[in-house]
């Protein structure tokens, strides 16, 4: 019989609760299986996850709601989630963006297929106020692109259940800036996640930076709940901190980079923010040899006004994909 790596059965069990925790409810094996393989690139079979399922019963950190309805996570369960195995959390960010990038199917000439979206709640009761808030943001362009998609509680947004009680709003993510130059044989490296300052309507610099690769939570999410965005100021004053990310690309590929860049512009996706030239550095962030840097425009930058504005948020960056031409302009939205 072969051994069984217990280490591997740890991380599978943990990744069997990150989708358990993630859920609005109870899910079934055959449900997590299929988020499993397309959320984390685990391939395991129904049979499979009902016996990490057991394992996880009985170690009190799932429950079995019916069979009907599946199992969900325990109080002890989300505890567990929180503090298992950190050392396996490290990189996750930088791994998500890895798999959301070749998942994706954005065409930028045919203007459809999967683009990446971030997910937010916000409760009922507030969301036409976060949707004043978020106005200004949009039309100053402070975003990834204005296309987004709404939820009424009970639905979902790119398989995501909307819990009872909220409204949900999906976002377009930078990662379809990375999705777009790898399906054009451009590979980017994807470094920072931070706050820009900007200055006189400028990006001028980054405050704080987080490294993709050595963090296990996604920093505009770190950011947004720290209060440490001015992105209503940065709309109305040009002058605050904006929630953005930093890249890297090969300095030779700078040209079909730009062309790339001005059809994303023409397709009504706006995230880069600046662009430098060969080993120079961007927004006082040095860049590698034969390296050219790029700031791109974080996707939650509207959801980190309304934030700031006192309205409560629940995030998921970098949630998933959405077909994208179920979208439509956070202009209209606004008006109903």
């Amino acid at each position: 019989m072969a051994k069984i790596d217990s280490r591997e059965v740890e991380r599978e069990k943990l990744a069997i609760l990150r989708v358990l925790g993630s859920a609005s409810g109870a899910l079934g094996s055959q449900v997590i299986a299929r988020r499993l393989r397309d959320e984390y690139g685990i391939e395991l079979s129904e049979r499979a996850v009902r016996y990490h399922l057991g394992l996880l019963d009985d170690q009190g950190l799932t429950s079995k709601v019916s069979r009907r309805s599946g199992r969900a996570v325990t109080t002890a369960g989300l505890d567990e989630l929180s503090n298992a195995m950190v050392t396996d959390k490290v990189g996750f960010v930088s791994d998500k963006i890895e798999l959301l990038a070749y998942q994706s199917t954005f065409d930028v000439n045919r203007l459809d297929g999967l683009i990446p979206v971030n997910i937010s709640f916000f409760h009922v009761d507030q969301f036409q106020d976060a949707v004043k808030t978020m106005t200004p943001i949009f039309k100053a362009g402070i975003c990834v692109s204005d296309k987004v998609a709404v939820a009424a509680p009970g639905g979902n947004l790119g398989g995501i259940p909307v819990p009872e009680g909220y409204v949900g709003l999906a976002t377009v993510c930078s990662i379809v800036i990375n999705a777009t130059l790898l399906k054009a044989g451009v590979p980017m490296d994807s470094r920072f996640g931070g706050t820009l300052q900007y200055r006189q309507n400028r990006p001028w610099r980054f405050t704080d930076l987080i490294h993709y690769s050595g963090s296990s939570l996604d920093p505009s999410e770190i950011f947004i709940s720290s209060r440490m965005t001015t992105v209503a100021e940065a709309a109305r004053r040009g002058a605050g901190k904006i929630l953005a990310n930093f890249r890297e690309v090969p300095a030779m590929s700078l040209p079909l980079v730009r062309d790339l860049m001005s059809k994303l512009e023409r397709a009504g996706i706006r995230g880069l923010v600046s662009m430098g030239e060969s080993a120079k550095p961007v927004c006082e962030v040095p860049v590698g040899l034969n390296k050219a840097g790029m700031v791109l425009c974080g996707g939650l930058n509207p959801v980190a006004a309304a934030a700031e504005a006192g309205i409560g948020t629940r995030n998921r960056a970098m949630s998933g994909l959405m077909d994208f031409r179920s979208l439509e302009n956070f202009s209209d939205i606004a008006k109903r």
